[in-house]
């Protein structure tokens, strides 16, 4: 095995483990290793952002760490999305179906599934839906953990006034979208419906539908996303 990177992740575990961080000399003192190879290991750790030293001189765990466990969580999420489209394309030839996130500074399109690419599980690069218009975009503004923050990016005044008029308006409409769980929009048979998934991301479905079958469409995609949720715990 490779000593410096067992040390190193030594270091790491050991500052994880101490709420209020640790010194240069609690840490080389509590492994049992040189202050000189504690210093540079913890430089080295430092310059790549997995440990972070405050105004005390005490280190801490980096945003890199965070960033690693929230990569990993991410791509469960996306293996089971994959999964809940390709299911819910079995299901509904005829829709285009989305998996979307909101990040910081988009509602980003992940994952697709269309009538005019079938069986193929796309992942678009550059698909990104505008605040406040579609279903997907209600959805995520009205249940997702970061919507505030995106909100603050792109205020009402600016961004969905033209299309609500008052921020009453887009309110009501964004309470009704928590309440039932999805975002609709109905246009004679075309509908455009997108369901929040934990904890920033949507599913969307765009289809031809008949009222009297919309009504199963919406609690059976419920029930998978019920199911898609159990396996993410």
């Amino acid at each position: 095995m490779v000593q410096s990177v067992l040390k190193a992740l030594d270091i790491l575990r050991l500052a994880a483990s101490s709420p209020r961080g640790m010194r240069l000399n609690e840490i080389s003192e509590a492994l049992d290793m040189k202050t000189s190879t504690a210093h540079n290991l913890i430089r080295t750790l430092c310059a790549r952002g997995f440990l972070s030293k405050d105004s005390a001189n005490r280190f801490h765990t980096g945003n890199a760490i965070h960033e690693l466990s929230s990569l990993s969580s991410r791509n469960q999420v996306m293996l089971q999305a994959s999964s809940l489209l390709r299911q819910l394309h079995d299901d509904y030839r005829l829709a285009t179906i989305t998996f979307s996130e909101l990040t910081t500074g988009a509602i980003r399109c992940r994952l697709r599934m269309s009538p005019d690419r079938p069986g193929e599980l796309q992942q678009p690069m550059d698909y990104v839906f505008q605040p406040y218009v579609s279903p997907t975009a209600i959805c995520l503004q009205a249940t997702a953990v970061n919507a505030l923050e995106y909100e603050q990016l792109f205020p009402f005044a600016d961004f969905g006034a033209a299309t609500w008029g008052t921020s009453e308006a887009f309110t009501k409409e964004k309470d009704l979208a928590r309440q039932q769980g999805y975002a609709i929009r109905r246009k004679n048979n075309a509908t455009a419906i997108a369901f929040a998934v934990p904890e920033k991301y949507v599913l969307g479905l765009s289809l031809e539908i008949e009222q009297e079958n919309l009504d199963a469409l919406i609690a059976a995609a419920k029930r998978k996303i019920r199911d898609f949720r159990a396996a993410l715990a």
